[in-house]
C-alpha cells in the first residue's frame, strides 16, 4: 500500500477512535443505559456525538489559524520573556522576522482530516437533535 495512503488512513483511525472513546465516555457519564424515555435517550445521544465532532473542529481550525501565523507574535513573546526570566541553555538572538521564517518552514500540513471527520461525526449529532425534538 502506498506510503501516503498509509497515512491518512492512520490519521484518519485515531481521529475516529479518539472521538469514539469520547463518546463512550460521555454516555458513560451521563449513564446512558439508565436513561427512560426515549426523549432522554436521544438527547444524550446528541451530546455525545457534538461534543467530540466539534473538538476535532476546533481543532482543525486552531491548526489553520497557528498555520496563517496568528500566534505568532503571541509566541514570539513568551520565547523571549522565558529566556529573559529563566536563563537556562544557550539564549538565540533571534529577531521576530527569522522566527517568523524558521515556524514558516515548520508549519503542520494536511490537516484537512480533522475538518473532514468532525464534519461526519456531526451528521448523526445532527440526526439525534431532530429525533430529540421530534420524539
Amino acid at each position: 500500500m502506498n506510503e501516503k495512503i498509509l497515512s491518512y488512513v492512520k490519521k484518519y483511525l485515531v481521529t475516529f477512535v479518539a472521538m469514539g472513546l469520547i463518546t463512550w465516555a460521555v454516555l458513560w457519564i451521563r449513564e446512558f443505559s439508565f436513561a427512560d424515555p426515549a426523549q432522554e435517550k436521544y438527547l444524550n445521544l446528541a451530546d455525545s456525538f457534538t461534543i467530540p465532532s466539534v473538538l476535532a473542529l476546533m481543532g482543525g481550525v486552531m491548526v489553520w489559524l497557528t498555520n496563517m501565523g496568528t500566534f505568532d507574535m503571541i509566541t514570539y513573546a513568551f520565547s523571549r520573556a522565558r529566556y529573559s526570566l529563566i536563563p537556562v541553555g544557550e539564549y538565540k538572538h533571534e529577531r521576530f522576522y527569522e522566527y517568523k521564517v524558521r515556524k514558516h518552514e515548520k508549519r503542520i500540513k494536511n490537516y484537512s482530516f480533522l475538518f473532514i471527520s468532525g464534519g461526519i461525526y456531526f451528521i448523526p449529532a445532527i440526526v439525534f437533535n431532530i429525533l430529540y425534538y421530534t420524539a
